[in-house]
This record gives structure tokens, sequence and C-alpha cells, in this order.
């Protein structure tokens, strides 16, 4: 059993005074009639625990064992079974065909199985939707049922979307145990079938002779429904004392504690969190009335302590997976620790005082793998071993992803799609940048900011002196981008820090995450801007000299801002920089695979050019006598292709980006046209052939006409950046020990990790892109799975640098 937990700290939890004397009406009194038909029914066990009375400082102590209802091993068949015969009685009443239909779910496992279970008894067909973190031994008991099982890279909330679209279609309902506006009446029968249970340990308590009820239910919560049916059950009674009535949730996934306290339901992130059928996110808006009115107190507990109390109710006699196991471990929070003595007297608990935990789960229910012996309880803030390999929280990951997308999000007209707009140092990347240190605060770093507005988020590692390993990327965009280009490097580092936390694992060398300012280099005409300037490359000066379109420098737009930090610009060498980014590219989607290891970035040319001709009326002036620069321009991009497409010059690619005339008139011959040319190769040599060529070109194009001349303008220039083979090779290690498939490959875009590469070993993790790659583009997309599992390599490489000696 536990054992002194005096000195525990106060868990999460929130006391809400005068629930007790809320009412509603009560649940139909045909559901317990109609469950005590079916051939499976009995009513299930009512244990009661002295022991545990004993420990927890009150008279008597029940369990109600809901390990074996149905034939199956949780409580969610009296639900389910419920909801199912009032759709199928209703349709039969409607006139609706006879023939069968398909109950659609989604599941975090027991809700699932016992929709397939009534399915096939009542020969219907069943489909059911599972999020991320549902065992697969839980997946094939859902199977088993001669279920169609659709498992969704993502969330609860995510499944249950999924589901519901799934529903749409013919001949098919939708059975889910938790409501939104809308959807109601299906969920508020699944919640009158859990009323069964409720009227059952009335009767049971009566048996032992406490007519009166009990003076305290446990309860555990999901979305809440379970609690909605006990609270109905309690504050609809004409007679009997009104009990106590206490939620109990993971800290993980504290949907209905966080709602409570602010007073109105919210969504959180979930977690992992073995505590599975508890793993929801938003509370059910038909439970949401009877929660808020009805539920005198809140907890969240840890999986450590929902682990010990299955262990001790095992060793008890009940069968308890770690929700319903979560019962005990809420009410140990609550009445241990400090400020014990209040919670108590909140929730009016005595030494005569009996109380219920409902236990909704056995141990089959809820299957996890072999874990090492769990060490003795010792409260609220065990963590349990870090496993290897280490992954990340995807759910939380994604979330984090899609909310920043939000910040400069567009409607994209051409495609229909939502876009990105965020360029560096406007009033929505400032808004971005403030989100992302809220985001690093909330994860324990430690913020700087220097002089070119690098943000860098500080992990402290066990040796404070050590050169840190260094993670991140960069959150502005091009004017049509998508959600993930650099955001995935920055938010993936703060997911990895997250799960380093959660996990307490520590590094012998700090961990840093930083945000590069105007990686992109559209506005201020320079790309890899911020990490330029850190690794020396270009000066603070020249960078806070550039100016936009508008004539804004860009050193007033960060004092603008507020983003002109104090902190020196240039960076210290770093130990290592790894960067995770989305290929934005065709060659992993093409060998199919999701994991690119980066050998470095080809070189890259910018030049903007600017060709001056003579304005002439469209009518009247004969062609032989104009200076058209507008012809000149297309006359520089069709050569630009032919040199590519030449072959002599290695593995070029040339771009022209931006083209403008002036006066860009209909009528009249362009006077002035301004063009960029983009020019990648992985061959300096190569590359400098194909600018000597380009050059060459112009200066031909420029004496073939009377009145045209031509002026070019540098705006950048990096040569082929070669990665680090040792930083490579660790990359490659942890992608094998997650059993991930990876290949080279080399890199077409200029990124952050080129600048820093001057200054320390680094690479870069590529994750696959759908779409073909396409990038820059609000197309750009890459999957939740994809996405976590590129981070997953990220943890591991950043931990096994970060543990690394002095070279």
């Amino acid at each position: 059993m536990s054992e002194n937990l005096d000195s525990l700290p106060a868990p999460p939890w929130i006391v809400r005074p005068g629930a007790r004397g809320w009412r509603c009406a009560p649940a139909p009194a045909d559901v317990r009639d109609f469950h005590s038909s079916l051939p499976a029914y009995s009513p299930t066990p009512l244990t009661e625990l002295p022991s545990l009375a004993v420990e927890l400082g009150v008279g008597r102590v029940f369990v109600k064992d809901e390990s074996s209802r149905l034939g199956l091993p949780a409580f969610k068949a009296l639900g389910a079974s419920w909801a199912v015969h009032r759709t199928l009685a209703e349709r039969a009443a409607s006139g609706e065909p006879h023939g069968p239909v398909t109950l659609v779910t989604a599941t975090d496992g027991n809700h699932g199985r016992a929709v397939a279970r009534t399915a096939r008894l009542l020969g219907q067909r069943a489909h059911v939707f599972v999020p991320l973190g549902v065992h697969p031994e839980a997946v094939a008991a859902i199977v088993s049922e001669q279920a169609t099982v659709t498992e969704v890279v993502g969330p609860y909330d995510e499944a249950v979307r999924l589901a519901a679209v799934a529903a749409a279609g013919p001949d098919a309902v939708l059975v889910q145990d938790t409501a939104w506006a809308g959807y109601e009446r299906i969920p508020g029968w699944i919640v009158e079938g859990y009323s069964t249970l409720c009227a059952e340990i009335d009767e049971q308590l009566a048996a032992e002779g406490i007519v009166e009820g009990p003076d305290l239910v446990s309860i555990p919560v999901g979305v809440g429904s379970l609690a909605q049916a006990v609270i109905t059950h309690y504050r609809s009674r004409p007679s009997g004392r009104a009990p106590a009535l206490l939620s109990v949730e993971p800290q993980t996934a504290a949907c209905v504690l966080e709602s409570l306290t602010r007073g109105e339901p919210v969504s959180v992130t979930t977690g992992d969190t073995a505590m599975a059928g508890l793993n929801c996110g938003t509370p059910s808006s038909i439970a949401w009335p009877y929660l808020y009115g009805g539920l005198d107190a809140a907890v969240a507990i840890p999986d450590a302590d929902s682990a010990r109390a299955a262990v001790d109710l095992a060793a008890l006699g009940v069968s308890s997976g770690p929700c319903g196991a979560a019962t005990l471990a809420g009410l140990r929070a609550v009445l241990t620790g400090a400020g014990a003595d209040e919670r108590r007297t909140a929730l009016a608990l005595g030494p005569s005082s009996v109380v219920v935990l409902l236990s909704t789960e056995g141990t089959a229910a809820n299957p996890h793998t072999a874990d090492p012996p769990l060490p003795a309880f010792s409260g609220r803030q065990l963590m349990t071993p870090t496993p290897d390999p280490i992954t990340v929280n995807g759910n939380r990951l994604w979330k984090s992803l899609m909310d920043l997308a939000e910040i400069g999000a567009y409607d994209d007209e051409r495609t229909g799609l939502r876009g990105v707009d965020r360029l560096a140092l406007t009033d929505v990347d400032a808004a971005g940048r403030r989100q992302v240190i809220a985001w690093m605060e909330e994860a324990g770093l430690a913020v700087r900011i220097d002089r070119m507005g690098n943000v860098y988020g500080r992990r402290e590692g066990s040796d404070p002196a050590a050169a840190p390993v260094l993670t991140g990327s960069h959150i502005d965009s091009v004017a049509t981008a998508g959600a993930f280009d650099g955001c995935l490097g920055v938010l993936g580092g703060i997911e990895v820090v997250r799960t380093l936390d959660e996990r307490g694992v520590a590094t012998r060398r700090p961990i840093e995450v930083g945000v590069f300012t105007e990686e992109e280099g559209v506005r201020f005409g320079t790309d890899m801007l911020g990490s330029a300037v850190a690794a020396g490359r270009l000066t603070l000066e020249h960078a806070h000299a550039l100016t936009d379109r508008d004539g804004r420098t860009l050193g007033g737009e960060l004092a603008r801002t507020g983003f002109d930090g104090r902190t020196d610009a240039r960076l210290a060498p770093p130990h290592a920089y790894v960067e995770c980014h989305i290929e934005q590219g065709p060659v992993l989607a093409e060998n199919d695979v999701e994991i690119g290891v980066v050998t470095g970035v080809q070189g890259i040319s910018w030049q903007e050019i600017t060709i001056h001709g003579r304005a002439a009326h469209a009518g009247t002036t004969p062609t032989h006598l104009r200076a058209d620069a507008g012809l000149a321009a297309a006359q520089i991009i069709v050569h630009l292709r032919a040199l590519v497409d030449s072959g002599e010059y290695g593995d070029l690619r040339a771009t022209v980006g931006h083209l403008v005339v002036h006066p860009d008139l209909t009528n009249i011959v362009p006077a002035r046209a301004e063009l960029t040319v983009d020019l990648r190769n992985p061959d300096d040599a190569q590359m400098a052939r194909a600018e000597e060529a380009l050059a060459a070109f112009l200066r031909e194009l420029e004496g073939s006409r009377p009145g045209l001349s031509l002026s070019t303008r540098r705006m950048a220039r990096t040569a082929y950046v070669p990665f680090d083979d040792e930083v490579q090779r660790v990359i490659a290690q942890v992608a094998d020990e997650h059993g991930l498939e990876h290949i080279s490959l080399l890199s077409g875009a200029g990124h952050d990790a080129q600048e820093i590469a001057a200054l320390c070993p680094t690479a870069m993790i590529f994750v696959r892109g759908e779409y073909d790659g396409i990038s820059h583009n609000p197309r750009e997309y890459s999957t939740p799975e994809v996405c976590a599992h590129g981070v997953d390599v990220l943890a591991g490489t950043l931990l096994r640098l970060a543990g690394q000696e002095a070279a």
C-alpha cells in the first residue's frame, strides 16, 4: 500500500461549493429493465476494501468493479448497447429500410469495442476510428468483433471528427460517446445507459445496510459522459444523502479541471498517458452543464499514481486498468499531502464516511507493454524510466504547428486552401515570435534575444560551461507559404525540450532552440540573414541598413516590433547544430521514405537586374526603333533556361521569381524592368561558370539595342556547404533505432544550417512532404505522423550530442 504521504505537494484540483444543492431530472426508468433483459446481464461486484478505508481515514471504501460487463472488460457496454438499441428502434419506427446499418464511432478502446460487439450481436456493421496511443492489442480486440478499424494519425478529437465525416454516408449512424452542438441525442442515450451502474450501487449499498447512499463517489472522466450519468443519478434523487462527487483525470488531458477552473468548456492539448480511455481534450457539450453544476471537485493525476493504484487494487483482488484505478489515485491525491485537511473538509468527509470508487475497466481493457517494475508510490512527481528510443508527443507538436499557422493565415483564392503570409519583422511575424517565446517559457527555457532579433531558448545542462547543442530554424515565411517551412524545426525543438522534461531526462550540455530572423530573404533581399550575422558572414551594420521595397530598414523594423535585443549577435560556437525541416522537394516521396539525412546545401546565387530602356507609344513607335525593357527581361529569362538545358553547367537550376515593368501600362513600351535571378548549383566551380555565362549575355544584350542599359546588384551568394559526417551518422543511427527508413540527400534549398555550419559540426533532418514536396505554397504539407517521426529523430540526436564530451 501507500506510504506516509503527508509531505506530498498539493495536487492540481478545484473545489466547487454548493454543487450538492444542484438538481436535475432523472434518467429514464426503463434503461435498467432493458439491460436486465440481455442474456449476459448481471450486476457487477461492489467490493469493500477495509484496508483502503484505514489508509484514507474514512469509514468504509467500496470499489464498483467493472472488469467484466456484458462480456466485455469495461463499463462502456452499458451505454453502447442502450444507444444502439434506441437508434435501431427509432429507425424502425420511422420506416427506415430494415437492412444492416454501419455504426460508426471513435474510441480510445473500450467504447469502440462495445459498439462493435453490439453491432455484431445485432447483425449490423461497425466502423471504428482509433487515435494515436491506443495499444495494438486494444485495436486487435475491436477487429475481433468483426469491425472495420481506421487508425488515425492524430489525437482523439481528430478521430471523432473523421468518424463524424464517415457517418455522413448512406446507411451509417454515428454512435459517439461525446456530444457537440448539433449532435447530442445519441450521446444522451449513451449517458442514460450508464445509469444502470448507479442503480446497482444503490441496491448493493442498501444490502450492506447503507440505505442513505455514499458520502463520496470518485469518478474517472474523459469527456465527462460517465460523470454526467453519475451526477444525474445523485442530483435527481428525491431522498437520501447528496454525496460529494469527485472527478479524476490525467494531468496530460485535464479538460474537465481546466474547464471548471475557467468557468466554460475549453479544449486542452492532450499528451501521452497510460489512461488511454481518459485521454480526451474537450468536454462533451451535453455533459458540461452537469459537470459545472453538479461536480463538487475535480483533480488531475500523473500516470505513475494511477499505475501504483492499479497494483494496489490487484493485491486486494480487484482487476483494474489505469483508467479504473485513477479513482483511487485521485482520492489519495485529495486526502493526503499538503492541504489535505482543507480538501477533506471541503468534501465533508470524516472518519465514518462511505466512499465509492468507480473502477471502470479491468486490466484486459487497456493492455500495455511490459514495463520495468514500478517504484514504490511516492506521489505526484514520480517519473517513469526514459524510453529508448525517445519519442515526442506528436499530437502536441501538430497542434503547435497548426496554432502557429493561424498567425498570418490567409485564404488563398487560387487554391482554395489556407495559406500563411508572415514576412519577416511584420506585425504578424512579431505576433508569431511572441507566441513561440511564450511556448519556450512555458517549457522552462531561458529566453534571450540578440541585436539581430534572433531568439534563443536555453535548457540548462549539468555542465553549464559546456558549449550547447543548438537546434532551430525560422518562422518568417514567403507571402504564399504553408505551415511547415522553418516552423517544424523551431516547434520541434521546443517539443523535444518538453519531452525531455516530462521524462526527467537531464543532459550534460545545455540544449538551445533558435529562431533566426529573415531566413526567407523576401522582405530585405538577403536570405539566411539572421544566421549569417550570427555566424559572422555578414556584419550587423550591413544587415541593419538593408531596406524593404517601402524603404523601411531592418534595424528600424527590429526596433518597431520590439525585437532589437541587447545580446551580441555573433554566436559563440555551439558544440553542434541540428535542424529538422520539411524537404521542400520530391526526393523522399519518390523513394517512399519518411526521413532524409542531409549531406549538405548547394550553392546559391541571388542577383537583381535592372534594365533601362525607353518608354514609347505602343501604336506609333515602330518595332525597330524601340528600346523595350520588357523584351530584354524576357530574353534574359529564356537565356537562363537555355543555360540549364545545355547541361554544360552541372546540376544548375535558374529561376526568375520577381519581375516588374514600368510604367506597367497597357499601351506603353516598358521603360524599365526589374527582375531577380536565383541560381542554384551543388558545384561551386560550375556555379561560377554559370554566373560568368549570364554576365556575358547581359553585356551582349546591353549592346544589342541603342538606348538599352543594364545594372546588376548582388543580393546573396553562398557556396556549397557540406555537412558533418559524424552528425549525419548520429541522425542515421537514431532513425534506425526508430525503425524509420532513410536516405542521404543534398538540400536544394538554403537553410540556416548552412550558415551555422561555419561555427560547428552541423547536419539536417528532412521529413517527407506530400504533393510532390511542393513548398512556398499553401499546398505545402507533411502528415502529423511524419512530422512526429522527424522530431523523434531530432530528439534522439540532440540527446546524444548533448551527452558528448568535448572533442
